[in-house]
């Protein structure tokens, strides 16, 4: 049987893939693949006594500071919530390892979303839901899981184009196809903003019957991450358009979210 070989000019993306799975040390693969989600597993089977007390966030008690981050780690349903959380986190970590290959970058994308994320979700819900002057309880990996979202969108552009996107910044490199060079910067713009949009689409509320989907610990996951992860190329790379085009979309998808927050304010106090 014939053996499949991959065209030419993937071949060399390939390798990079697999190379970057064999750089990861084995503290890395034991913390993320498997500490993280024992952490999730063995809250999960705390008492619920336990769990509604310290590690459930409640509006009406949001003197409780535990909860602010705690609760990003808690579930009182296995499936599909935890399980749904554990998988979606799974799977973004396999394409943030396959793609990245700056050990920096990661732990500190990595350490913003289980460490700092779960307090901006929490702040997020907290002052949202009493704009709407209503209560609820949080919990749930999801905010986090927005965070890693957003890296594995951010490390999936890194990796497929590469070098390529310092050459935004040359468009000596393009004389006499200055067409190609306006249209390839259109096609960027367009991904960014799709990487943007996809955050915000993650930040919907939904009702699921018994419960809402809490999209602004989503959103705030999805757009924490995603800045931090601009701020930190703004800092060690030379690809001016890209980040600049980069930071524009973060900045038109925080206004479009909070007018989408802003109707949904008004159509609650108006029902």
């Amino acid at each position: 049987m014939a053996t499949w070989v991959p065209p030419a000019q993937l071949q060399p993306k390939i390798v990079q893939v697999r190379a970057n799975l064999t750089r990861w040390r084995p503290v890395e693969w034991v913390v993320f693949w498997a500490l993280v989600p024992a952490i999730l597993l063995v809250i999960y089977a705390l008492p619920q006594p336990v769990r509604d007390g310290w590690f459930i966030l409640n509006t009406t008690s949001v003197g409780n500071i535990p909860t602010w981050f705690l609760s990003s780690y808690t579930h009182s349903q296995l499936y599909p919530h935890l399980a749904g959380n554990l998988a979606f986190y799974l799977v973004t970590l396999l394409m943030i390892f396959s793609f990245e290959d700056n050990r920096l970058r990661f732990w500190l994308v990595s350490s913003v979303a289980l460490f700092l994320v779960p307090f901006v979700s929490s702040f997020l819900t907290i002052g949202f839901w009493g704009l709407l002057g209503k209560t609820t309880a949080g919990q749930g990996f999801s905010a986090i899981d927005g965070a890693f979202l957003a890296y594995a969108m951010f490390i999936f552009v890194i990796w497929g184009l590469g070098d390529g996107l310092e050459d935004f910044d040359h468009p000596e490199y393009f004389i006499g196809s200055g067409r190609r060079f306006n249209l390839l910067r259109i096609l960027l713009g367009l991904i960014l903003a799709l990487i943007v949009v996809m955050g915000i689409q993650f930040g919907i509320f939904i009702d699921t019957g018994g419960s809402v989907v809490n999209g602004i610990a989503h959103f705030g996951g999805y757009i924490t991450g995603l800045a931090v992860l601009w701020i930190f190329d703004l800092k060690t790379e030379k690809r001016k358009f890209f980040d600049g085009l980069l930071g524009t979309s973060i900045v038109i998808g925080i206004f479009w979210y909070a007018f989408y927050l802003d109707l949904l304010i008004h159509v609650v106090k108006g029902a």
